[in-house]
């Protein structure tokens, strides 16, 4: 090869490599900037999260395929779900809890580790006017046993009685959608219930005990259907109060880190990513409430202790 045709050989090289780096960069910045497609990969809570929620693709895709399992008689019949929730009030579920963490972890960290054990919960039914499945109600859960057992709250499940809602089921941070298999144990007092998904790979969070008034706190849940939400805030008091008139009062944790519907058992985790506490209702405070221009001045966040959830519970030997 003469020296000419050697040395633009060599160029051509150079010319290819800076090529390939360029692509490599270019798809860095703009290949998977957008939209929901850098998907959790399996292989645990290491695995990378998405960038950005598609929520109505996700709805809408959970949607279609619990209607698909409906059609196939995998789900669990309504009348069946309402009948357990009755039946299974005050009973006790034996599982393997997570063994607590020790270390604590930045605000970043907390949610890298347990958004992949938060579930969305929906319901489907079918309209009259197209042929499409809807989701009805949407909630917040979390996995607390290593065979499917996931947390919510009661009502989530009990407000599709005096609905046209056909099916229940849970979807997972990587986008499985899981039917309701039974319903293990209940307290509508306490609105608590426990569930079992078929699913394989669910990492349980571990219950941790009540945290101190002031002391940081966090909650991943999906407030209007808007999915893995992250919101921080503290502990902000212990309260007695009860749900209704005439009922008796029930220990409440305050906390001022943000939810709203659709947040409904979602889990209040502390600065080691355990559950100290579930969610469950908001109080508007306003001034001049019975006035012709009542204005909001607060929303107190209310949440369900852990110490509740750990009542129904016969926990085998931890892990």
């Amino acid at each position: 090869m003469s020296p000419a045709s050697l040395a633009l050989s060599r160029w051509a090289k150079v010319a290819r490599g800076f090529l390939s780096l360029a692509g490599v960069v270019a798809m860095a910045l703009h290949g998977h900037a957008a939209g929901d497609s850098r998907r959790a990969p399996p292989g645990g809570p290491d695995a990378a999260l998405p960038r950005a929620m598609d929520d109505v693709g996700r709805w809408r895709r959970f949607a279609d395929d619990l209607g698909g399992k409906f059609h196939m008689q995998q789900t669990l019949p309504m009348e069946a779900l309402m009948e357990q929730l009755k039946q299974r009030d005050g009973a006790k579920v034996r599982l393997r809890l997570a063994p607590p963490r020790k270390k604590a972890l930045e605000p970043e960290e907390v949610y890298d580790r347990c958004s992949a054990s938060v579930v969305a919960m929906g319901s489907i039914y079918k309209c009259l006017r197209c042929p499409h499945w809807h989701t009805g109600g949407t909630g917040t859960g979390w996995v607390l046993g290593d065979r499917g057992e996931i947390v919510s709250n009661y009502h989530v499940l009990a407000a599709a009685k005096e609905t046209n809602i056909l099916a229940f089921g849970v979807m997972t941070l990587d986008g499985r959608c899981l039917p309701i298999r039974e319903v293990l144990a209940s307290d509508p007092a306490r609105d608590v219930v426990i569930f079992r998904v078929d699913g394989v790979g669910l990492a349980p969070l571990p219950i941790a005990p009540r945290e101190p008034v002031g002391r940081p706190v966090s909650v991943i849940a999906h407030p209007s259907g808007d999915l893995y939400t992250f919101t921080q805030g503290a502990v902000s008091r212990y309260a007695l109060r009860a749900t209704e008139p005439g009922t008796a009062p029930l220990e409440w944790m305050c906390v001022t880190a943000d939810f709203a519907v659709g947040s409904s058992g979602g889990p209040v985790l502390n600065r080691q990513g355990g559950v100290v506490g579930m969610v469950a209702r908001t109080q508007t405070i306003q001034a001049n409430p019975k006035g012709e221009s009542p204005a909001t001045q607060m929303v107190v966040k209310m949440t369900i202790p852990s110490e509740a959830i750990r009542s129904l519970l016969e926990p085998e030997a931890r892990r």
